[in-house]
């Protein structure tokens, strides 16, 4: 792991100021709250999959030095958690009746459920990752559904994130694939935002870039790796994903690691009743064997030859469109 690329990035950034990966710093929680936090009171905010894996050691560990804890606050296992807005406010509820700096121990879900709390409670908090599965742990913002739609919610990454590796290599292998696919997503991501550059609809911010697409080659050499759960290639999944949270940080904006192969996912996501609950990464991956398609066939034509006047004059009206619309629903 490139630690002093981490610490530059964090230099940059306007919510993250501390980020702990290695195997085996579960351990060091108190302390890492400690240098955050102070002597302030802490809740664990988990579900109770999450809890049985990591937040009951985080829990120990934070009690260790005499700190004042709240009760964790612990969804049910089963069905599985949903980042729906309900679901925050119910985390928010629980934080307004008391000062506690919450831990989130899990990944996307109790993550953003309370990032999105913390923030309209106006206070920081941190995360204990447990699975390796999304770039969203260092990411501005909240994807949460929200009267029928996913939406990004507006608000501040966390202040620390811990990520033991012991535990993220061992976690559900579906989970790491899914965290392997977002990060693989990029390279769609960095093809959709240079059209966007070269058409001057969204600029190139070269430092953000740099974080997301110089080391991305190595980040996703060897996925097989990650299924025998090898710690060292686990570190660099890790290291990708934060990085590119650091980039969404530091722009306010998710393109430095999203593209049209997101738009698969949050389509998806707000027909997620109909379909039951798939992870976000796999959503991805396959929005992103669908842009990549769609890239090679239009590298494959001769532009030059486009008739462009004559493709404006055949492009759809908006009543067409909705016609045709109408009958996939």
């Amino acid at each position: 792991m490139d630690e002093e690329r981490i610490n530059a990035a964090l230099s940059r950034a306007t919510d993250t100021h501390r980020v702990v990966i290695g195997s085996g710093v579960i351990s060091s929680v108190d302390d890492l709250f400690s240098q955050c936090f102070g002597d302030k009171p802490a809740v664990v905010i988990a579900d109770e999959n999450t809890f049985q894996i990591a937040g009951s050691r985080v829990q120990q560990q934070l009690a260790s030095g005499g700190r004042k804890l709240i009760a964790p606050f612990i969804f049910p296992g089963q069905p599985v958690l949903y980042a729906d807005f309900q679901n925050v406010l119910k985390v928010e509820s629980l934080l307004r009746e008391n000062e506690a700096i919450p831990v989130a121990v899990g990944s996307g879900t109790l993550n953003d459920l309370t990032k999105l709390a913390a923030h309209r409670c106006g206070r920081p908090y941190m995360v204990a990752a447990t699975a390796a599965s999304m770039d969203g742990y260092t990411a501005f913002g909240a994807a949460i559904t929200h009267e029928g739609f996913k939406q990004t919610f507006a608000c501040a990454a966390p202040y620390a994130v811990l990520a033991d590796l012991e535990i993220l290599a061992h976690a559900p292998a579906k989970m790491t694939a899914s965290g392997y696919a977002d990060l693989l997503g990029k390279i769609t991501a960095g093809a959709d935002w240079i059209i966007a550059d070269a058409l001057e609809v969204e600029l190139i911010d070269r430092r953000a870039w740099s974080l997301v697409q110089d080391s991305l080659r190595a980040w996703t050499a060897n996925p097989e790796l990650l299924q025998s759960q090898d710690q060292e290639t686990m570190g660099l999944l890790v290291e990708g994903l934060i990085l590119t949270g650091l980039a969404m940080q530091a722009m306010q904006s998710s393109r430095p690691a999203s593209g049209s192969e997101h738009q698969f996912s949050h389509l998806w996501e707000m027909q997620e009743s109909a379909h039951g609950a798939v992870s976000h990464g796999f959503k991805v991956g396959l929005g992103s064997i669908a842009s990549a398609s769609l890239y090679e066939r239009l590298l494959a034509r001769d532009l030059s030859q486009l008739d462009i006047p004559a493709i404006c004059r055949a492009w759809p009206t908006r009543a067409q469109v909705l016609s045709v619309t109408a009958l996939w629903w």
